[in-house]
């Protein structure tokens, strides 16, 4: 069955500083022989991840991304056959780029946990000259942990399973602003020959001046019947500028969404000379 309509879905899991991209498209592809998939990043930066050259493809699972900012990032994995374990490191190379180097093992019958775990941290120790990240695999937990100044991790999940999943993330706060993906999907069809698809979606992530909002407006004393209370006037401010926010980017009014957010930074971070 040829893919009928390519497109993904994301989420963004504020509480846990990670977001996930997973395929929700109609059909299926043939045989993949290109795929790509860029995020780009508040700030016009952009990584791009080359999938089918890592023996991957986003139409049978999900990416799961750590923020940009991670100085630690921890991940666990279950031991299955012959399963393609992945995660992708991005980070700033020399030239201020953004870049992904990856690090991955392939696992076969008589793969362990402890193998597969000290694949990884070769791997890291292998490009850490390179992304300045590290890894250690912690037997009793199970857990591979990342280290570094500042990077990000993109790992695989497989469909249907927990194969691979982001445990937790230090401290690396999501950074509030539109995010822009795209992905393209080469398929070898057997009619049409090869045919190449494209997906795109944008998405603000608004998890900071969220939460600094919920805490504007539980700070309200709901029994003081006083007027003109500052910081009730400025919880009430950030609380329309945050749904100004929502609505100017669900109308494409980029412009104006980004001055709104720098706005409600500014009081979120007291900086507003005006409250």
């Amino acid at each position: 069955m040829a893919i009928s309509q390519l497109q993904f879905g994301v989420c963004v899991d504020c509480s846990s500083n990670k977001y996930s991209v997973t395929d929700t498209s109609s059909g299926s592809p043939y045989s993949v022989t290109a795929e790509t998939f860029t995020i780009t990043y508040p700030g016009d930066d952009s990584v791009t991840f080359n999938l089918k050259s890592k023996q991957f493809s986003l139409s049978d699972n999900s990416l799961v991304l750590s923020p940009l900012a991670s100085t630690s990032v921890s991940m666990s994995f279950d031991v299955q056959d012959s399963t393609r374990y992945l995660a992708f490191i991005v980070y700033t190379d020399s030239n201020g780029d953004l870049v992904n180097g990856s690090i991955g093992f392939t696992s076969d019958g008589s793969a362990t946990s402890q193998e597969i775990g000290d694949s990884f941290v070769s791997g890291a120790a292998a490009t850490s000259s390179l992304t300045g990240v590290t890894a250690t695999y912690d037997d009793t937990t199970g857990l591979v942990t990342f280290s570094g100044s500042s990077f990000g991790i993109c790992v695989v999940n497989i469909s249907g399973t927990t194969n691979q999943n982001i445990q937790s993330v230090t401290p690396g706060l999501i950074q509030d602003g539109k995010y822009a993906f795209s992905w393209s999907l080469t398929d070898l069809e057997p009619i049409t020959g090869s045919v190449t698809y494209n997906a795109s979606s944008e998405s603000y992530f608004l998890c900071n001046v969220e939460c600094c909002v919920r805490g504007k407006m539980s700070a309200i004393d709901i029994d003081c019947d006083c007027t003109g209370d500052k910081a009730t006037d400025a919880a009430i401010e950030s609380m329309l500028m945050l749904q100004g926010i929502k609505a100017a980017a669900a109308c494409g009014k980029d412009a104006k969404a980004d001055k709104l957010l720098v706005g409600l930074q500014a009081i979120c971070n007291n900086d507003c000379k005006s409250c």
